[in-house]
Order: structure tokens, then sequence, then C-alpha cells
């Protein structure tokens, strides 16, 4: 696929990977339309690219809000070429003191969001007999980590979704890739659910916003079935696949839990 004067709609569009996916698309000369919850960031955004763009503010976890957004870019663009389901949301407790609520968020923005995108943007590629859609997931949706048990879960959630989806998609002319970042240096770990107690003991230095929205550009352009952002990634994944028990201590001793708080009833 060119991305010049492709349409292409980019969820979670705000701030960090979404926010650069969407600088990136645009200095390539797409046509973007936008999508998060704070449109005053989205308009501010879309004020500052060239091009013609546009936005639409809502949460891509309710039924009908990505609906809204394809007809909002059939309406002005007359078509679709892509979309990049970027949006998400972190969680971050014991497993033990999981709140469900807090699951239940997670899973509604990371698998409900993704499969909302889907069926309302698949109507409209197989009316036009072309569309690439890619799924930004996480290293986590393969190998969980101590303490993000209920983000683990909803990526892991995510991954067999798409595994699911690639396979119904054989032999029709819509493409799904996804890509699995590692740490990401962005506002995403602020913002988490849950009580954000994990010490660890050696900090990753994360990988820029940047970085990956490139990852995420090539990766419509070229439609391989996994993307990787870093190669430490892929062999991290390798190396737990081959020595899982030896992972799972290395991670136990490199990332330990302060509490903070009284452990939620369940």
């Amino acid at each position: 696929m060119q991305l010049r004067d492709a349409v292409i709609i980019v969820t979670g569009a705000s701030a960090g990977i979404g926010a650069d996916c969407v600088k990136q698309l645009a200095a390539q000369g797409t046509h973007v339309v936008a999508v998060a919850r704070r449109d005053e960031a989205l308009s501010a955004l879309i004020a500052s690219l060239p091009g013609q763009h546009s936005w639409v503010a809502g949460d891509i976890a309710l039924p009908d809000t990505m609906q809204s957004v394809v007809d909002h870019a059939i309406h002005v663009f007359g078509r679709i070429d892509g979309i990049v389901c970027n949006a998400g949301i972190g969680l971050s407790a014991p497993v033990a003191e999981l709140r469900w609520a807090d699951v239940v968020q997670c899973m509604n923005v990371n698998v409900g969001g993704v499969v909302f995108a889907v069926q309302a943007v698949l109507p409209q590629f197989n009316a036009q007999q072309h569309g690439s859609i890619v799924v930004v997931s996480s290293v986590v949706g393969v190998q969980g980590l101590p303490f993000s048990g209920g983000y683990c879960a909803s990526k892991g959630a995510l991954e067999r979704l798409c595994d699911a989806l690639r396979i119904e998609l054989l032999g029709s002319p819509i493409h799904l890739s996804v890509v699995r970042p590692g740490t990401v240096a962005t506002e995403f770990f602020a913002h988490r659910l849950g009580s954000n107690g994990e010490v660890r003991q050696q900090a990753t230095r994360g990988i820029s916003p940047h970085a990956v929205a490139t990852v995420v550009l090539r990766t419509l352009t070229r439609h391989p079935r996994i993307s990787y952002t870093r190669w430490q990634d892929r062999m991290l994944l390798l190396a737990s696949a081959l020595a899982p028990g030896v992972a799972d201590k290395l991670l136990h001793r490199m990332i330990r839990w302060r509490n903070t708080h009284t452990p939620h009833a369940q």
C-alpha cells in the first residue's frame, strides 16, 4: 500500500505512539482520521499538520464509537485504506490484588476496542476489495510480567483474537499485521489502572514513540505477520521460549512489588 493520498484511521492518537503515527503519516501525504477521547488534544494535533485530515473524539471501548468514525471517514474522504488500532490502557497490580472492574476496563479498551474497530471497517474494506489493519500489541502478549497480569491477559487475548482473524481473512484482499513493542517511553505508565507499585531492579530504557511509529508505517506498507520494534524484544521472547524456567527466575528477581495500600476485597 502506498501511503501518499491513502486514508488511514489511527486510534489512541492524542499522545504517544498514536500521535507520532499521525505526524509521520501526514508527512508521507496520508489523509489521517485521528481518534481519541481528548478533543482539544486532537484538534491541536490536526491543526499542526500539513495536508487534509480530520478527527473524532470518542471512547473506542463503546460499541458505537468506531462505526461513527468509519462513517465520518467515508463522508469526508470517500474511502478508508487502513486502520492502526493503537489505543490501549495499562494495569499494574499483583494478581492477588487485582480489582475485577479494572480487568474488565482493560479488556474493554485493549480487546473490545479492536473488535469494534475491525467490525466497523471490514464491510468497507470488503466493498473496496482492499484494506490494511495494523494492531499495536505488546511483547507481554507473549511473555507475561509479574505485577502486570491483568494487562498481559488483555494483550494475550488480543494476540489470539488477531490469530483467529488472520485465518478468517485468508484469501481476501485485506491484510492484518501485529506490532509488538517492548517498553516505550511515553506517558502510558503514568496513566495505568491499579496501584503501580512495582519496583524494577534495573530500569528498562524505553524505545521512543517515534521509533515505534516508524515500524507501524513500515508495517502498513509491507504487511508482515508480526513486527518488532527492537531485535532485543524478539530475542527475549525466543530465550523465554527456550528456557522458560530461567526466564521466570530472572523476572522474579528483576521486578518486585512495593505494597502501598491494603489489598482490595474481591
